[in-house]
């Protein structure tokens, strides 16, 4: 019993109840019932379409991000990219993507280091994103004060990493000198690990040197937000609520701040509530928010859910393995690999 207080999990799924009791414990459920039954169920088709090509676009982009080292198959990556999605979300806090690198990891290939930069890179792509739809939107709406103080932080924390990108691969010769002349006399082996590392995290972010190619993950981020957009805006049309599309930005903005580091598993009830409170901002019965939040979830998860069995099955091995057996996943990334292409003069 003392070890399960322990466990995240734990804990995140007394939060999820806690916050699922709290969205529905007064819920009007004949007005619910009539809600439901007056919704125009036919504009789930495009909902569902748009949140399929959301992970398609953002699967192209981290196919684009490691096409300077390898290439691979679109089908095989989709599954695996939606199965790290899914990893991402059922962990708790920041194991998620500590999950999704062992996961994208391939042994003697994909190593930690490099998975982790790519990750890393697709965070500050979709925070540049983040603060371009941030801003368009403050011309037509007025975000609380509380909302706008997160902005300043992402804002902050978005051109960091873009600073650390620029400086690891204009720096990188000067960081190894550096590091050759006061380090490795005396500290050998630290010194092989840091060169090791900073090649490596280099690699993963090498499309910055490229312009085209910084281009096309520029142009998949946004049609990624835009598919989410065009959702929102979908389930906008189902439950007739009359909202505008940028109605559907102020939404996910809200929800991705509120779900920026994963609290429940699969984000069951944080994610309700963060498209509740949203919804609140443009005077939504709370009876239809709760309604919009549980079907927003659904068609958000299910193209993930789908995609991810058919790697599971695949594989055949359960996400709960993950953070029991290291060495499993790290078999993972043979199925997505086509062939090595050397990088020649472009590798670092």
């Amino acid at each position: 019993m003392a070890s399960l207080f322990k466990k995240k999990r734990f804990w995140g799924a007394l939060i999820a109840v806690a916050i699922l009791i709290f969205l529905f414990y007064d819920l009007d459920i004949p007005r619910t019932v009539e809600i439901a039954r007056g919704l125009k169920v036919w504009y789930l088709v495009p909902a569902l379409i748009c949140t399929t090509l959301l992970t398609v676009f953002k699967t192209l982009r981290w196919k684009t991000i490691v096409s300077r080292v390898r290439r691979v198959l679109f089908w095989p990556t989709l599954c695996l990219y939606a199965t790290s999605q899914m990893v991402g979300v059922l962990l708790p806090a920041l194991t998620g993507q500590a999950g999704r690198i062992i996961l994208f990891s391939k042994k003697g290939n994909f190593s930690k280091t490099y998975a982790f930069s790519t990750i890393f890179l697709e965070v500050a792509l979709d925070g540049a994103g983040l603060l371009i739809l941030m801003l368009l939107s403050s011309t037509v709406f007025v975000f609380p004060a509380r909302y706008r103080s997160i902005s300043y932080v992402i804002a902050v924390a978005t051109l960091i990493l873009f600073a650390i990108f620029y400086a690891s691969l204009h720096c990188q010769g000067a960081l190894e000198r550096f590091g050759h002349s006061r380090i490795r006399r005396r500290w050998p082996r630290v010194y092989l690990i840091l060169r090791k590392f900073l090649r490596s995290f280099n690699d993963g972010i090498s499309i910055m040197k490229s312009a085209d190619k910084i281009t096309v993950t520029a142009v998949y981020t946004f049609l990624s937000w835009l598919m989410h957009v065009a959702a929102i805006y979908f389930l906008f049309k189902m439950f007739d609520l009359g909202l505008p599309a940028w109605a559907a930005v102020i939404i996910i903005i809200i929800n991705y701040l509120a779900l920026m580091v994963p609290v429940t598993p699969g984000n069951l009830g944080s994610f309700q509530l963060a498209v509740v409170a949203g919804l609140n901002l443009f005077a939504v019965n709370k009876t239809v928010a709760v309604l919009f939040s549980v079907m927003l979830y659904a068609i958000d998860m299910l193209p993930i859910i789908v995609l991810s069995m058919c790697f599971l099955l695949k594989e055949k091995f359960s996400i709960s393995e993950i953070s029991k057996d290291e060495q499993l996943i790290e078999e993972v990334g043979k199925m997505v690999t086509q062939s090595d292409v050397s990088v020649g003069d472009d590798k670092p």
